[in-house]
This record gives structure tokens, C-alpha cells and sequence, in this order.
């Protein structure tokens, strides 16, 4: 009775654990996954937008052009775009809709512009190189170049010539109605600090403080690269980390569940076979293994289950607690019992004879009525 009312607990709570282990499972994976998501998903604000803080935000430039004189207004429209803009990421769009673009705007300021894109608008302009990143004296006539003086390039700038003032090595092209800023680290809220780089930004993008107002164009959902639409555009940003990571702990739940082993299923054996002969054909394969140690504890297990069964005790009880019950209903020793159901594996065979034989008179003794059991005979 008073193991039944320990094991109560138990009983009661493995069942809820059973049922519900898969679910806590999986609220602890989703979990870690949105923490894991948080850690690599990047800050809000995009690269060089001029309203994002962020080391690669360009809000201090927006704000150094406003004190000049220059308001900045920012836009993902490139059908809304007029005056002076500038393209932050021109490559992000098809040449048709720069070519719109550059027909309706009265200048542009693109940033890092690969060949075709200033080709296909200015085609006196082409690419021509890369410089390496470092300090950069102007090495042209350009009064805002002058004004700036030696800028230190924060990464490896894209070189230009052509029609127009060509400045510090190529790396800043300027003419009438297009001018090219070679490197986009020069926008960079992080990269303001370095040597020229806060003037050469003010006079290049407002032309010598004759603009007042720029079209900042940050990339939308009217943008058409010329390579087609990736289907991830159709979808917010970092859509695609969801998705990657809904796949991954998918495969995770399927390993997980595949590897879990069912129930035990009973099948009919195909035939039938006899108790005595299950029992010979063990003891052979024993004595054949020399594997009395195996042989005692099989006997000593099943002696002991069939005495705590015979006296009521629990499944948990120990051999010692068997030893003492049997002790005390037999009135035999405690520890001469304790020591033949717990001594060490028989050195012999006949070592291994007499304790089947003393196991099963114990057994005997202990079916015996209690008016019966009195001194060993």
C-alpha cells in the first residue's frame, strides 16, 4: 500500500508529460529560432538610407546637407523622382528606367554605377578601373575638389573618365547633369569622420551649394533589375531567413520523429514451443558461453521476483528488503539469505549447482503454510 501511494505521482504526471513533451519541444525550438532569427537578422534601416542611424545609414549626411542648405527627400518612387536625385543603388534598376529617369531629371548623382548603367545614360562616360582605398589628393580643377582637399577613400573606389572634371583619380566624375561618386562608403554615417570626406559628399551631391533640394531614391517595389525580379522581392525583407529556417526545423522534426522507436508489437510465434525446452536450450548456450555469472543472476532475479510477488512487495524493493521479508515468514537468517540471493557469480559448475539448488529450496520453504515454516529440515 505504501508503494502504490509513493508511485501515485508518478503515475499521474507521466501521462501529461507523454502528451505534451512533443509540444513543449516545439515551442522551445521556435524559441531559439526567433532568438537566433534576432541575432542575425540586421538592425531596421537600410544602407544607405538617409534616415537610418545605423554605421551604414547616411541620416548625418542628410542632416550636414540640410544645415548647408540642401533638404533632403527621401523616396522608393522612381516614377516620382524629378529635379536633382540621387540613385543610391542605380544597379538595382533596369537601364530603361534610368534612361526615364535621366530624361526627366534635371541631374543625377549616382552612386557606384557599374559600366552598362553609365553607358546606356551618359555614354561619354565608361568605367575604368578600381583604386585601392587610402588617401586621395584631387588632382583636377573642380572648386569643390579643391574645397574638400585630400579625401581618405573609407573602401576601394570604381574608377571613371570621360566627358567632364574627373577627380581624384577617376574616383569622382563630375559633368552638367550626371555626376558619379565612385565608392558608396563615402555616404556612410561611420565613414563621415575620415579625412574630406563630409565636404567632398556636400559639394558633389548639392554642386557647389547650387542645388537646394535632392530626390534621395532608395530602392522599392517599383525597382526592376535587368536581370528580372528574384522572387524574394515579392516578400519583406528577411522573408527568405524565415523561410530557410522553417525548412531547416522541419528536417530537424522529421529526423527527430523518424528515429523514435513505436510500442512493442506481439506477433504469434509460427510455432509452438514448450517452457522446459526454452529452459534447457538457455542453460546450454550458458554453459557453452562459460557464462556462470549470467546463469546465477538469472536465477537469483527470477528467485526474487517470485518472492517479492509472493509477499507483496513492491517492484522497487531490493534484495536486501526480499532477504528480510523472506527471513522473517521462514524464520531463516537475514544475512544467509541476503548473501544467496546477492553473493558473488559461482567459481564452478558445481558451485553453480548447489545455488539453483539452495535457491529453490528457499522457494519451497517459502510456499510452505506459516503453521509449516519452522527450522530448515
Amino acid at each position: 500500500m505504501v508503494g502504490t501511494t509513493e508511485s501515485q505521482p508518478g503515475a499521474l504526471i507521466r501521462p501529461v508529460w507523454r502528451r505534451l513533451r512533443f509540444w513543449l519541444a516545439v515551442g522551445l525550438i521556435a524559441v531559439v529560432g526567433g532568438i537566433l532569427l534576432a541575432l542575425v537578422a540586421p538592425a531596421p534601416g537600410a544602407p544607405l538610407d538617409p534616415s537610418s542611424a545605423r554605421k551604414n545609414g547616411s541620416k548625418a549626411l542628410a542632416a550636414l546637407l540640410a544645415h548647408y542648405g540642401t533638404t533632403v527627400e527621401r523616396t522608393t518612387s522612381i516614377q516620382q523622382s524629378h529635379g536633382a536625385v540621387l540613385v543610391a543603388f542605380p544597379n538595382d534598376y533596369s537601364v530603361e528606367q534610368l534612361q526615364e529617369l535621366a530624361s526627366r531629371a534635371s541631374r543625377l548623382i549616382l552612386i557606384d554605377p557599374d559600366d552598362d548603367v553609365v553607358q546606356r545614360i551618359a555614354p561619354a562616360i565608361n568605367e575604368t578601373d578600381v583604386a585601392h582605398s587610402g588617401r586621395v589628393s584631387p588632382q583636377c580643377s573642380w572648386p569643390g575638389a579643391g574645397a574638400a582637399g585630400t579625401v581618405d577613400f573609407p573602401d576601394d573606389a570604381t574608377l571613371y573618365d570621360g566627358a567632364g572634371t574627373s577627380c581624384y583619380g577617376g574616383a569622382v566624375l563630375i559633368s552638367p547633369r550626371v555626376t558619379v561618386l565612385g565608392s558608396s562608403g563615402l555616404l556612410r554615417n561611420d565613414n563621415l569622420a575620415h579625412d574630406g570626406v563630409a565636404a567632398l559628399d556636400i559639394n558633389a551631391i548639392s554642386d557647389d551649394r547650387a542645388t537646394r533640394h535632392i530626390m534621395w531614391l532608395m530602392p522599392g517595389a517599383d525597382v526592376r533589375p535587368a536581370s528580372g525580379n528574384s522572387i524574394w522581392t515579392l516578400f519583406p525583407s528577411g522573408a527568405y531567413r524565415v523561410f530557410w529556417w522553417t525548412i531547416a526545423v522541419g528536417v530537424l522534426l522529421v529526423l527527430w520523429r523518424g528515429r523514435r522507436l513505436g510500442p512493442v508489437v506481439s506477433e504469434p510465434l509460427p510455432l509452438l514451443v514448450r517452457a522446459a525446452e526454452v529452459v534447457e536450450g538457455h542453460g546450454r548456450l550458458y554453459r557453452r558461453a562459460g557464462a556462470r555469472d549470467r546463469a546465477a543472476a538469472a536465477l537469483r532475479a527470477a528467485t526474487s521476483a517470485r518472492l517479492a510477488t509472493r509477499y507483496g512487495l513492491p517492484k522497487r524493493s531490493t534484495r536486501a528488503d526480499i532477504a528480510a521479508a523472506v527471513a522473517t515468514h521462514t524464520n531463516r537468517d537475514a544475512v544467509t539469505v541476503t548473501r544467496l540471493l546477492t553473493d558473488a557469480a559461482p567459481a564452478d559448475d558445481s558451485a553453480l549447482l548447489r545455488l539453483a539448488a539452495e535457491l529453490e529450496e528457499l522457494d519451497v520453504a517459502a510456499t510452505r503454510p506459516r503453521e509449516q515454516r519452522g527450522q530448515r529440515t
